[in-house]
């Protein structure tokens, strides 16, 4: 982006972690030079909002971690935070499990939470994990988010930032770390077909082709349909995921000016036009001081002009910090960023299709029953996907062994 000192990097939306992301953080310490804590901030939970609303975790050890926060949390009601714990409370001890197809506000509205708890603290919650409104969103994704954040161990609930941008911090050392492993790393090489050839499989990228043992298909869901549309009748099912826009709007101010930006807030819906959810500091970038504001569900706006939305933004965040406007903004949308995350999405499995494709295997943020569409969700369909290619070559080792 450019604000008109030059151009700087900044990633295309905000992309918080929590210290749940077991799968995504180790993956960081086995590829990043200087490992996940070289790529990646990690700071206990802290949820506040541009209205007083403070909930800090303590240091105490799980789950008294979660009582302390509630004990010592500002802005909220005693009734709220007593409502909350048993919320956490009923979820634990029914396994967090819910009743099938319940919505995210069928749930709280069965467990009684109060309508300020729902407006402060669930729904931006709900929204912020699965992108999808608590009326739509499926409770049971939401129940294993809480689960394994707030409901395991302390430092599970931990806020994980990039240090500098996601590229930076993950991607761009995997593919460097693949690349010194002796992998083939091709960008730009957009796959137009891929077809069994024989024993193994023909990928084909343009002019290009090349042949594989095994492939595993870590492309969005639409991308794997028209892949996968040829070969078997049932990929009309990855065309059942229906999704939702992000857009990221960058306000910068000049270097030199004083902000007292926090490092993250949750920005509150004042009644005046305010459609920025979180707002994260993302530094000084060239000559700038940037701050970040995510609006999910961005097609609840769909009727407004970009640059309508980014002025409404720029004025919600000098209201509620109390801050003079910013000189320019830029905005990124994400027309697909993730799916919507409903009690009757497709569900798919790694394997979904090797009965009749032997040796191809599906990977991706949507390849995960419980989970929304989340970094974790993507590292952990990898990894299952390599689990089961690995088992699934050493039994065809095994049976081609006994035959001789």
């Amino acid at each position: 982006l450019d604000f008109g000192s030059g151009p700087i990097e900044l990633d295309a939306g905000q992309h918080l972690l929590m210290g749940a992301y077991r799968e995504c953080l180790a993956l960081a310490s086995i590829v990043s030079p200087g490992g996940a804590n070289g790529a990646f901030e990690r700071l206990p939970l802290s949820l506040r909002d541009t209205a007083g609303l403070r909930i800090e975790a303590t240091r105490w050890p799980a789950p008294l971690h979660l009582l302390g926060a509630l004990a010592r949390a500002r802005g909220l009601r005693v009734a709220d935070r007593w409502a909350a714990l048993r919320l956490i409370a009923a979820l634990r001890t029914h396994g967090w499990r819910v009743r099938a197809g319940e919505t995210v506000s069928g749930l709280l509205e069965r467990h009684r939470q109060p309508a300020a708890l729902v407006e402060r603290v669930w729904a931006p919650l709900c929204i912020g994990a699965l992108n999808t409104p608590p009326e739509d969103a499926c409770a049971l994704a939401f129940a294993t988010v809480l689960r394994d954040t707030i409901g395991a161990a302390r430092d599970a609930s931990d806020f994980v930032l990039p240090r500098t941008t996601l590229a930076a911090s993950l991607s761009q050392p995997a593919c460097a770390w693949l690349q010194a492993h002796g992998a083939s790393v091709s960008f730009g090489a957009t796959v137009r077909s891929i077809a069994p050839a024989g024993a193994r499989w023909r990928v084909r990228t343009g002019a290009r082709a090349f042949d594989a043992d095994d492939v595993v298909l870590a492309v969005p869901a639409r991308s794997a349909a028209r892949l996968l549309g040829p070969l078997d009748a049932r990929a009309v099912a990855l065309e059942g995921f229906a999704h939702e826009s992000i857009a990221t709007v960058y306000l910068a101010w000049p270097r030199t000016q004083p902000l007292p930006l926090p490092r993250w807030i949750l920005l509150r819906d004042d009644g005046h036009d305010a459609h920025g959810q979180w707002l994260f500091d993302r530094g000084c970038c060239g000559e700038h001081r940037i701050a970040a504001v995510v609006v999910s569900l961005r097609s609840r706006l769909d009727a407004q002009e970009p640059e309508a939305i980014a002025d409404s933004i720029a004025r919600q965040v000098a209201r509620e910090l109390e801050l003079p406007l910013p000189t320019a903004h830029r905005t990124v949308t994400e027309k697909r960023a993730t799916f919507r995350c409903t009690p009757g999405r497709p569900r798919m499995a790694c394997d979904a299709f090797a009965d009749a494709l032997p040796g191809l295997w599906l990977a991706g943020d949507y390849v995960d029953a419980q989970y929304p569409a989340t970094l974790e969700a993507s590292v952990r369909s990898g990894r299952e996907a390599a689990a089961r290619l690995r088992s699934a070559s050493r039994e065809a080792q095994l049976q081609a062994a006994s035959i001789a």
